[in-house]
């Protein structure tokens, strides 16, 4: 990882790119912005409005990250694509070459497939922050702010203030941003005063007002409530059909959040709630989802937790909430693994163990596939409905193991049956 507009903005220059048939639009946030950005996905779509939606990270494999109209890319486009990138960043004679990250190439990959495929719409997830994440180096028609929380403050700022400074970075001189309001004072200043002086010369922008448009969140809405609120706000602004929008949500299959599947012998609950704030806001259908799907053995309901994380900053705070969502009906079985792929190793079995979990029947597996190869030594009965929390590579482990890693299954947009 390295933050910073250079190298990402000299390639987009080296390889002459031109957005002007295509709109964009920028989402950044700490929890909800890949909501946000999928449920856009399903919504043009639906409307017949051909679009690119570039997230990250992916969960089954690469492809993922670049989905054009609700699809995985396929393998050969994002390989012509990779090779494209690599002939011009390596240069010509007498150029200099620029060494690009995994994310800067990914997010150029992305660029290039939006254009070859002509798509009226971009929608961009930032990676990290905003101001110096590479998705920073293109113009965008719109701008959308979600939720934010205290996350990466090694990186971004210790106080919500200067995050969402970072983060509210990403508006563009004289264009809308639509903003969820965290009802912070502090915060709704720092967002303020980054739009007022919306604009980076460094990247060839003349400074100007971006104008913001906030929105209130009522208390009790799901992430999937608030990114359709979020999404209509944007559409209108746009003059982007809103028709499909509510429905698109009642559509949606964003994989690894909170996805429901159904196998010959399981039914299985996957979510990535990424850090504290995003698990605690997930509780309350979390909780729902559990008792609705918990089968009734013998007057008790039987569910089983699976958990593993990627590096934590507050550990404790992050189990603390996945103890709450165990009371007051706790999980028959505990297992603990540990994630494989992620940009840093996952956290180690013998350091979530020390935790004081609600049960005695704690086990620590490697990986995902040890996981599901002890558990079909029970009858489904007794292992009830399996929930599996924590990294988002951990429920990309478990799809692979599924084998539900098809375009069709990776589709956030399924057929309809």
């Amino acid at each position: 990882m390295a933050l910073g507009l250079a190298n990402t903005y000299s390639m987009i220059q080296r390889l002459n790119l031109d957005f002007s048939s295509t709109k964009i639009i920028h989402v950044a946030g700490s929890n909800g912005k890949g909501s946000a950005c999928s449920l856009m996905a399903a919504s043009l779509t639906m409307s017949g409005i051909s679009n690119l939606l570039f997230t990250s990270p992916h969960v089954s494999r690469i492809e993922e990250r670049f989905r054009v109209d609700c699809k995985p890319i396929s393998n050969e486009l994002f390989q012509s694509m990779l090779e494209k990138i690599y002939k011009s960043a390596t240069g010509e004679v007498g150029q200099e070459s620029i060494q690009l990250t995994f994310f800067e190439t990914t997010f150029l990959i992305a660029i290039l497939c939006a254009i070859e495929s002509k798509v009226e719409f971009i929608i961009i997830e930032t990676g990290l922050g905003g101001r110096l994440d590479a998705t920073r180096c293109i113009p965008a028609h719109a701008c959308l702010l979600t939720s934010i929380s205290c996350e990466h403050t090694d990186i971004l700022g210790e106080t919500l203030e200067q995050i969402a400074s970072e983060k509210a970075a990403i508006a563009r001189p004289n264009k809308p941003i639509v903003i969820r309001d965290m009802e912070n004072e502090s915060f709704k200043k720092a967002v303020i005063q980054q739009c007022e002086n919306a604009g980076n010369e460094s990247i060839g922008e003349i400074k100007s007002p971006a104008t913001p448009h906030f929105v209130i969140i009522p208390d009790n809405y799901s992430i999937k409530d608030e990114a359709e609120i979020l999404v209509q706000e944007l559409f209108k602004i746009l003059e982007i059909p809103c028709t499909n929008i509510s429905q698109a949500k009642n559509r949606l299959r964003w994989p690894a959040r909170m996805q429901i599947i159904e196998t010959e012998s399981n039914i299985l609950l996957l979510d990535a709630a990424h850090n504290p704030s995003g698990l605690l806001r997930v509780i309350p259908e979390l909780k729902e989802n559990i008792e609705r799907l918990t089968p009734l053995i013998d007057g008790k309901k039987n569910w089983t937790l699976i958990y593993g994380t990627s590096p934590q900053q507050n550990l404790t705070e992050m189990l603390d909430y996945v103890s709450r969502l165990c009371s007051p009906n706790p999980p028959n079985k505990i297992c603990l693994t540990r994630p494989l792929g992620g940009r840093y190793p996952g956290v180690d079995t013998s350091i979530l163990a020390q935790y004081k979990w609600p049960i005695d029947d704690v086990k620590e597996f490697e990986n995902a596939e040890m996981v599901f190869e002890y558990l079909s030594k029970f009858e489904a009965s007794d292992n009830g409905l399996i929930v599996s929390l924590g990294s988002l590579y951990l429920q990309g482990n478990i799809l692979n193991y599924l084998g539900l890693d098809s375009d069709e299954e990776l589709s956030i947009l399924p057929k309809q049956s």
